[in-house]
């Protein structure tokens, strides 16, 4: 996975950055939208961060040069901005496709908002790059497994040895785990939202 980052400002999407590289991808950052746009051919990128706060107008310039051309229609594309923009600015993102608008430092939600995106343009491999454990809240066996699918908060977690999860009931707060994704790991609580014996569902709290 390639992604072009065009910001005036590196501070202000350096933690965007260092997400999406810490999930594979390699950055290429340009500090001017029309020098990126004399290369983007021989850059071909899979995403593109623009940050909006340094070309309030060159990024509707940029995107519609972008998506003008076909062989860019996949491209997935994030604005970084440090304030909310207006109404009229967020419909023109909208209809120019713009995936979403990223703050400047991002939270868990966003990074796991922005990993499922990649996951489904089959630009991140979920199966290889996610990892996820805990420590039984009442036993304290440390529960390996996979994790069979994540969605915003949301995880599927099926276990490697089944019956250590026998007796955790839904509404059981889990507060030691470990969660990889890429070469980031967190250590974030979970909520068991359901359990059927053989796999966990579980919320990121």
């Amino acid at each position: 996975m390639k992604t072009l980052l065009i910001t005036a400002s590196k501070d202000e999407t350096d933690n965007c950055a260092q997400y999406l590289e810490s999930i594979g991808s390699e950055n290429i950052t340009y500090r001017w939208p029309v020098k990126a746009m004399d290369n983007i051919s021989e850059i071909d990128p899979h995403v593109l961060v623009i940050n909006a706060d340094d070309f309030p107008r060159l990024w509707k310039t940029f995107v519609q040069f972008i998506r003008a051309d076909s062989k860019f229609d996949k491209v997935i594309i994030f604005l970084v901005s440090g304030s909310d923009l207006s109404e009229k600015e967020q419909e023109k993102a909208q209809v120019l496709g713009i995936k979403k608008v990223l703050p400047r430092k991002l939270t868990e939600t966003d990074k796991k908002n922005v990993y499922n995106m990649l996951v489904q343009e089959d630009l991140v491999t979920e199966k290889t790059s996610m990892q996820f454990a805990f420590r039984h809240p009442a036993d304290y066996h440390i529960v390996t497994g996979r994790i069979m699918s994540m969605f915003s908060s949301i995880i599927i977690f099926k276990p490697e040895r089944r019956y250590l999860i026998d007796n955790i009931k839904p509404g059981t707060v889990i507060k030691s785990c470990t969660l990889k994704i890429g070469h980031t790991t967190t250590e974030p609580p979970v909520k068991v939202l359901a359990n059927n014996g053989l796999e966990l569902e579980l919320q990121i709290l």
